[in-house]
């Protein structure tokens, strides 16, 4: 049995959803990679403190998708397989990471939130 394909969008694409409503950003990097830089209205929560069970908990609507963000994608991806292992599958891992959001010239913020 194949494991399930991690959905995946185009910052470009995320941030007109995020034009029409609120969405779950969730940014895996850790806490002085956040701080330098990130999409405008990401959370911070570090792969090394990853817990699948904990973020279900903290998701306010379970038929929306929640979006994770790295720097490149990789950690992203594997947040994503962490989750669906976990039973949650409503996951999209954000390509090109916050590279190509700040690269593509979509909002972002700095410093402590």
């Amino acid at each position: 049995m194949n494991p399930p394909t991690i959905k995946t969008i185009r910052c470009a694409d995320l941030y007109r959803e995020t034009q029409d409503h609120a969405v779950d950003l969730v940014d895996v990097r850790t806490v002085d990679e956040f701080n330098e830089i990130r999409a405008v209205g990401a959370r911070n929560i570090p792969l090394d403190r990853f817990d699948p069970t904990t973020l279900m908990q903290s998701h306010q609507n379970a038929a929306e998708p929640m979006y994770f963000i790295c720097a490149v994608g990789g950690r992203s991806a594997w947040a994503c397989e962490m989750m669906m292992a976990a039973g949650y599958q409503n996951v999209v891992n954000v390509e090109g990471g916050t590279q190509e959001w700040y690269s593509a010239g979509l909002p972002v913020e700095r410093g402590t939130p």
